[in-house]
């Protein structure tokens, strides 16, 4: 991935459903219910007026009661936070992770609707391979789920998402093994069907069986499942099949911000030593300014002291010459040689990159009738006491 260049233009959903002032609420219900999307955009005449989102929905039904007699404008949410279809994503992702919001409309120069971007476009776009710090879903989940008995009433389950700013409610039995979910989604379902909806119980408007998996499993692995199952949330389980969180699209992207800065700090510290004993000042604040502009763009690889591939970012597989080494084990030394850079052993080596030193390669090769080539740079990675641990790659 390279987000460094690439506008949210590229990202960005075009066909926008939209909906206009005149809407009642019911016709706002019956278009997202239709077209099984979470939300819509209040437009006039290509301009942004307002935004109705699932989540809009259970927090109008909760303070409000019914929804039948409310128009349009009573729903949405103004204003609306755009961005022009110019910015760069990683840009848009901060945004979107400080205002803890999950849709962002686009525009053009003139202020005119050309797009929306929602957090599963963000999550599809970056990926979960950047953040090396995910091992399992628990570390990602959010631990305070809402469980109720199947009896539950559909008005309490709104009250408590509303309260709790969750998406979701899981009905389950005594030992609080999932029997069924009812989510934003099924409330705005529910609204549209039944005049008033939080009479039912959860027992007769909940979806099941429940996706869920173990908070022991693998994020990467969770998360590439819910996509392809198109599934927007599941329920964590322990060892006994209790329900002990909740994982959705907002969690693991509020999540990768984190976990992305934590990892560029760790970067930014390795190298502070290096630069410290060259003498040249430069502040981890810039630092982190200008990796989280640029990082993103570059393939990353990290070896340990036997030159063994240990870590390399998905960039790494955007680059075809260099996807040899996104198979853990791989002998640096060996991959350089064959990729034309016989001196590869020689410079790999500690007493070379000692003290900060960092070398610099060119590596070209001819592809396809035109001449392609990765600029490298690499340094020693060292612990704490300065003592050699193994190899940073960094490629372009």
């Amino acid at each position: 991935m390279d987000s460094k260049n690439k506008p949210i233009s590229e990202l960005m959903t075009r066909t926008v459903s939209e909906v206009g002032t005149a809407y009642s609420a019911e016709q706002v219900l019956d278009a997202m219910r239709s077209k099984g999307v979470s939300s819509v955009l209040v437009v006039e005449e290509r301009l942004v007026l307002g935004i109705i989102t699932e989540r809009d929905i259970v927090r109008n039904l909760h303070r409000k009661g019914g929804l039948r007699e409310l128009g349009c404008t009573d729903l949405m949410q103004a204003p609306v936070v755009t961005v022009e279809q110019t910015e760069q994503c990683i840009d848009v992702f901060h945004l979107m992770d400080g205002r803890r919001i999950r849709h962002v409309a686009v525009t053009d120069a003139d202020g005119l609707l050309v797009g929306i971007v929602s957090e599963h476009d963000i999550l599809r776009d970056f990926g979960v391979e950047h953040y090396m710090r995910f091992k399992d879903v628990g570390g990602a989940m959010a631990a305070d789920p809402v469980l109720l008995p199947p009896s539950a009433r559909v008005g309490e389950a709104v009250a408590l998402m509303d309260e709790r700013r969750h998406s979701c409610v899981f009905a389950v039995d005594a030992d609080k093994r999932p029997l069924g979910v009812l989510s934003e989604r099924d409330i705005v379902r529910l609204c549209f069907d039944h005049a008033d909806p939080q009479g039912l119980t959860l027992e007769q408007t909940m979806s099941s069986p429940v996706r869920t998996a173990h908070r022991d499993e693998s994020l990467h692995d969770v998360v590439k499942t819910m996509d392809a199952a198109r599934i927007r949330r599941l329920a964590v389980v322990d060892g006994s099949g209790a329900v002990c969180g909740v994982l959705t699209h907002h969690e693991v992207v509020h999540d990768l911000e984190g976990q992305y800065v934590s990892y560029l700090k760790d970067m930014i510290q390795e190298q502070e030593r290096a630069i410290e004993s060259r003498q040249v000042a430069v502040s981890e604040k810039r630092l982190l300014e200008n990796i989280l502009r640029s990082a993103v763009g570059t393939a990353v690889i990290a070896a340990d002291l036997d030159c063994r591939v240990t870590y390399c970012s998905p960039a790494v597989l955007a680059m075809a010459k260099l996807q040899v080494f996104a198979v853990p084990g791989r002998d640096l030394r060996e991959v350089f040689a064959a990729l034309g850079w016989a001196e590869a052993a020689e410079v790999l080596q500690p007493q070379v990159l000692a003290n900060g030193r960092l070398h610099s390669q060119l590596l070209a090769w001819m592809s396809e009738g035109r001449s392609d080539h990765a600029e490298l740079q690499i340094s020693l990675l060292v612990d704490d006491q300065n003592k050699p641990q193994g190899y940073l790659v960094l490629a372009r």
